[in-house]
């Protein structure tokens, strides 16, 4: 009896490390997607971005910031060779290192002209991202007719080019979006603040480049939507979005909102009620002004896509556009599971799982969410393996002083909430969250695996009297929670992929459970 019984525990850990190998290789395989040496290489037949690159009678400068930046800056220098004739780049600490000397596709040439700064720790700006921002606005004023600016933007760029608007101070600064981030503001609100207090953001930089032949701006997004005006505080480019009608009142009702306009030091209400501060982010991009989209989670979530069909799978893609506190989406994707397990199981009908899922999906505010389509794509694979794609940015509304990312968080509350079902736990369900860019919140960690196979091992160690997992939930402490089990084997971990598309969802039904 015992035997056999260690028989399906074994089957069972073994048949959870194939599901979980797979949901890393899908997700390794949509990193790899959005690098910037494969996006660089899908664009180059853009008869657009080959003629920015053609001014062959002018003199090239680079200009970049952001998570993505050092190995687009390695991709442009090879494209503009000898006509590049000066730069900077502001990238986020510890890059260089993370990349060695072994990838060709982060180090650039070894007489680049480019200068590189490291700074803006953990995605908070620092006296470096000041530093970058005021020697990146010198070459942009720089700039005469005979010059072509040229600049790279990825996510993380808000931090990494960082030049507050006197008289506020960067500590003023830092505690305002700290304090916004921490209440769960998305980043399209955040960087709707950071317009105001930026002399560099909301078109500035575009601005002080006036002087310049052309100007050309070369993105990577990392909002929901491609707001390309707001990826990192959109300094090249005339806002749009929540900020359009006029950035200076929007950025005052975020404020408002998370209960900060009353607290705001007098530096930053001076520079709100400067007269000619709603002209901020509203200027024209400079000289015949080009923003380029490079790539976006749809790159992304394309690949996985195929290597999953590739693979045997049904995949279903239920929103590239997902936002909100991660308990929600948590409790989303729990639901999700649910009634997908119950179809698949026979428990209910399909008409009954139309209803049940049309409900679900009737409360999410996700622009380009199909329920119909999505329904009906479901219950096609109903005798097949399964995998549901999500992307976007939710967020945490911090309450303790635990260590963890909305990614750990994400996967954790999705664990629990599945093990919590009523109608029983879903065995062979597994679910993916880990972001594009290799980190999550403060940590070493992309993201996590969510599942009942978590919720198991947690609690053979709660037998031993390590306490109730939910409790690292309340604390926001995803990471140690993570961290205790079997060393971590739980972990997303890709270090600093050199990209950033947002996050990656992934809810895999690895069998075929109808009768």
């Amino acid at each position: 009896m015992f035997g056999a019984l260690q028989n399906v525990i074994v089957r069972r850990m073994s048949s959870d490390r194939v599901a979980i190998e797979k949901l890393r290789d899908l997700f390794a395989c949509g990193v790899e997607s959005v690098k910037p040496k494969s996006l660089f290489q899908h664009c180059a037949a853009r008869e657009d971005i080959h003629r920015s690159l053609t001014h062959d009678d002018k003199r090239y400068h680079v200009v970049g910031f952001g998570k993505a930046v050092l190995s687009m800056a390695v991709q442009i220098e090879k494209l503009l060779g000898p006509r590049l004739v000066s730069g900077c780049i502001s990238i986020p600490i510890g890059t260089s290192e993370r990349f060695g000397a072994g990838d060709p596709d982060f180090h650039l040439s070894p007489n680049s002209v480019l200068e590189v700064i490291e700074c803006a720790r953990n995605n908070l700006p620092d006296e470096g991202a000041v530093l970058a921002a005021t020697k990146i606005r010198s070459i942009a004023q720089a700039m005469t007719e005979n010059d072509v600016l040229c600049v790279l933007i990825s996510g993380g760029g808000s931090a990494l080019l960082c030049l507050p608007r006197p008289p506020i101070t960067l500590a003023e600064k830092l505690h305002i979006i700290r304090t916004l981030a921490s209440e769960g503001a998305t980043i399209t609100k955040l960087n709707c603040v950071r317009i105001i207090l930026s002399d560099v953001k909301g078109g500035q930089l575009a601005r002080a480049a006036s002087g310049a032949f052309r100007l050309y701006s070369y993105i990577i997004s990392d909002i929901v939507g491609d707001p390309i005006a707001l990826i990192a505080s959109g300094p090249t480019i005339t806002t749009s979005g929540e900020c359009e009608s006029n950035p200076r009142w929007n950025a005052r009702e975020v404020l408002m909102k998370y209960n900060l306009w009353n607290r705001l030091p007098a530096s930053v209400v001076g520079v709100f009620n400067e007269p000619g501060v709603t002209d901020r982010g509203t200027a024209r991009p400079g000289p015949d002004g080009h923003p380029f989209l490079l790539g976006s989670n749809t790159v992304a979530i394309d690949c996985i896509e195929k290597r999953a069909t590739a693979q045997g799978l049904r995949c279903v893609v239920l929103s590239k556009m997902i936002e909100g506190n991660v308990e929600l989406v948590s409790g989303m994707y729990v639901a999700l599971t649910e009634h997908i397990s119950h179809l698949k199981t026979a428990l209910i009908s399909e008409q009954e799982f139309k209803g049940r899922v049309y409900a679900l999906l009737q409360g999410l505010a996700y622009p380009d969410l199909q329920p119909e389509e999505f329904v009906a794509a479901v219950i096609r694979s109903k005798r097949e393996p399964l995998l549901i794609v999500g992307a976007g940015e939710p967020t945490v509304q911090v309450k303790g002083s635990g260590k963890g990312g909305r990614n750990q968080e994400l996967a954790l509350r999705f664990s629990y909430g599945v093990r919590a079902l009523s109608s029983g736990v879903p065995e062979r369900v597994y679910f993916l969250s880990a972001g594009t860019d290799g980190i999550d919140g403060p940590t070493d960690a992309a993201g996590a695996i969510g599942g009942a196979c978590v919720v198991r091992e947690r609690e053979l160690l709660q037998q031993k009297g390590v306490i109730d997992g939910m409790q690292y939930v309340e604390r926001n402490d995803s990471y140690r929670f993570y961290e205790s089990l079997a060393d971590g084997k739980y972990f997303v971990k890709t270090g600093h992929t050199g990209t950033n598309v947002m996050d990656v969802h992934l809810l895999l039904f690895e069998s075929n459970h109808t009768k």
